[in-house]
């Protein structure tokens, strides 16, 4: 017992030791830290982990069959143009993801990959960093609307 209040009292006094979290904390200049020894190296990532999601917005057919298969309602299907050609593409809410890889299974392109990032820290679920595809959508509603409502359901 009194080995343990000692070692609560010692951890009390110590330096912590981990990195500031969200990335958009690290300091600009990581020199002088990563020279003085206080940045830890990141951990390991094992075979199997499933991450961000990635979509390739060019190899994809629209065909939407993503959508209909994903649990959590993830994934939001979107009109677009493509040269000319009406389409359609999808917008990833990773808030909602379960991870559960069946959008990677079924799209015939592959236009949807998994990732080894596990980098997914955001203090607005429905921000850049939590949504995948959200520029290309961006990028069609100006063109067609003029405005950039993508977050229709709120911060």
């Amino acid at each position: 017992m009194l080995g343990m209040v000692y070692k609560v009292v010692e951890q009390l006094f110590t330096k912590k030791s981990t990195n500031f979290f969200p990335s958009k904390y690290i300091l600009e200049d990581t020199s002088y830290t990563l020279n003085k020894g206080s940045i830890h190296p990141p951990v390991a990532v094992k075979d199997g982990f499933r991450g961000r999601l990635q979509y390739n917005v060019e190899s994809c057919t629209g065909c939407g069959l993503c959508s209909k298969v994903c649990p959590a309602n993830a994934i939001e299907l979107y009109p677009a143009e493509i040269n000319g050609k009406k389409t359609k593409r999808i917008v990833i809410y990773l808030s909602r993801c379960t991870y559960c890889q069946e959008c990677v299974a079924i799209c015939p392109k592959n236009s949807i990959q998994i990732t080894r990032d596990f980098f997914m820290a955001d203090y607005n679920k429905y921000g850049d960093s939590m949504v995948v595809g959200l520029e290309h959508r961006r990028e069609y509603e100006i063109k067609e609307e003029g405005t950039t409502d993508v977050q229709k359901e709120g911060n």
